[in-house]
């Protein structure tokens, strides 16, 4: 899978937000917001959010990170440009590649700081008892405002702006059956009576507008009926804001990692388990 995903960035195409075309597109711009977010945690203010509290819990002799809280921005768009325009980003469902942003552990001498203590509290969250505060790991990855991302997503029709556009055209056409002087003015005969195809070159005109009107609103450059996101029959979706050869090395090195490593847990298990039955000693 990465070894795919590795080739797909290699090979696929940068495209402009400009020269956009429906499908699969490998878009690098700089992030605008859509609306004003702050991460959870350290109280930045970005574009988008993860963040992830944990717990360590022992067990026996041993223990792990239980996940007590988590959560992200994915249902919040923002906008990415290229300098030949915007798009609209929606990264519900997106695989990110994003370095860590903030951590803090607890420890000896370490308590929480008022911004973690606000955040438990406001969430109804424990991090202590009568003995001292928990252990507990709070992590936090954003995206800022007129930060450089990488994003290989799917171009798609908006269904808001198609909802929007089949609204105000139907709204203009029932305005027109309204209006007996511009009507007479479709009647292209003179006949008394709109025909078919009057009454469809009239639709059809009032459309036009309707679409000079769309796109005179979008010349600042955002393209208003395109959104950049995921869909059903493609499975590939990723936001990044390392550059396209940093994603690239990091994704061939997880993916050596994934064989060589599966390969040696693999004989390391087969030892242990002859060890075991007796059949090989050291």
């Amino acid at each position: 899978m990465r070894l795919r995903r590795k080739r797909l960035i290699e090979n696929i195409p940068t495209s402009t937000v400009r020269g956009l075309a429906l499908g699969l597109v490998e878009l690098i711009g700089k992030t605008k917001k859509k609306i004003n977010l702050t991460s959870p945690l350290e109280g930045v203010e970005c574009v988008f959010y993860r963040y992830k509290i944990e717990r360590y819990k022992k067990s026996g002799r041993s223990g792990s990170w239980v996940t007590v809280a988590k959560g992200d921005s994915t249902d919040s768009a923002f906008y990415l440009d290229d300098a030949t325009g915007s798009v609209l980003v929606v990264p519900k469902g997106a695989e990110l590649v994003l370095p860590l942003d903030y951590e803090f552990v607890t420890g000896f001498g370490k308590g929480l700081p008022a911004n973690l203590i606000n955040f438990m509290a406001k969430h109804n969250l424990r991090y202590g008892n009568l003995f001292g505060t928990y252990k507990l790991r709070f992590r936090e990855w954003y995206i800022c405002a007129d930060e450089t991302v990488y994003v290989l997503a799917t171009a798609q029709k908006s269904q808001e702006f198609l909802s929007k556009h089949e609204i105000e055209l139907t709204r203009r056409v029932e305005l027109l059956k309204q209006d007996t002087k511009k009507l007479q003015e479709c009647d292209l005969n003179k006949d008394g009576d709109l025909s078919m195809e009057e009454w469809e070159m009239a639709r059809v005109r009032i459309e036009q507008e309707l679409l000079e009107e769309e796109l005179k609103s979008g010349q600042s450059g955002e393209l208003i009926d395109i959104i950049i996101g995921r869909v059903d029959t493609e499975k590939i979706f990723i936001i990044s804001d390392c550059s396209q050869k940093g994603l690239v090395d990091k994704l061939f090195w997880q993916s050596i990692l994934g064989i060589f490593g599966g390969a040696i847990l693999a004989a390391v298990t087969a030892v242990l388990l002859l060890l075991q039955l007796g059949m090989i000693t050291f």
